[in-house]
């Protein structure tokens, strides 16, 4: 079977599910991922700040949620369960990317980097490149809440995380993205 991922065509697993998951949970299963594939590209390329990674990211997530899917117990929790997943592949992908350093020997990689939509849009806005300034989970908190939309409660479900822990972290988040904007923008007012 094959989905659709930002106008890319891509593989589900083929076979079974791991376990002793029925046929009819695995067809809820596909109904239930299908839904959210482009709302998790999107939210793995705001954490990654990259497309490929996002790619990669959304597969791997899908492949591990597929495998795991009898551990799912409510599909109206779906979304917060995957997410859980996709935070988790994009905290070990950015700890990896932390880990290998590329050298720019010509332009090449500039020019891949010009059609990756996501490093497009973040470079054309300060308060998206204030985003890199942060660490990984402050960073997973503020896209959840600001650009998912999501209330603090279910950001924290989301992470599997107390609420408590969500607040300092996006409070945190905030006050270093205020003190990036603050020397990235020119001063502004009054006299001369």
């Amino acid at each position: 079977m094959r989905a659709r991922l930002d106008g890319r065509s891509i593989a589900w697993p083929e076979g079974g599910l791991v376990g002793t998951v029925t046929t009819e949970t695995e067809r809820r299963f596909l109904e239930l991922a299908g839904h959210e594939l482009d709302r998790a590209y999107r939210l793995a390329g705001l954490i990654l700040g990259d497309a490929h990674e996002a790619e990669d990211a959304t597969q791997d997530a899908l492949l591990r949620a597929w495998r795991s899917a009898a551990t799912l117990r409510e599909p109206a929790g779906f979304q917060a369960w995957f997410d859980r997943i996709l935070v988790n592949v994009c905290r070990d992908r950015l700890r990896r990317v932390r880990r290998v350093r590329f050298i720019v020997l010509d332009g090449a990689l500039d020019a891949a980097a010009a059609l990756d939509p996501f490093r497009s849009v973040i470079d054309r806005d300060e308060a998206l490149r204030a985003l890199a300034v942060l660490d990984d989970e402050e960073r997973t908190v503020v896209v959840l809440h600001y650009w998912a939309d999501l209330t603090l409660v279910a950001v924290a479900e989301h992470l599997g995380l107390p609420l408590g822990t969500v607040k300092s972290r996006l409070h945190r988040a905030l006050q270093q993205m205020e003190r990036h904007l603050e020397m990235a923008l020119p001063r502004q007012g009054g006299g001369s």
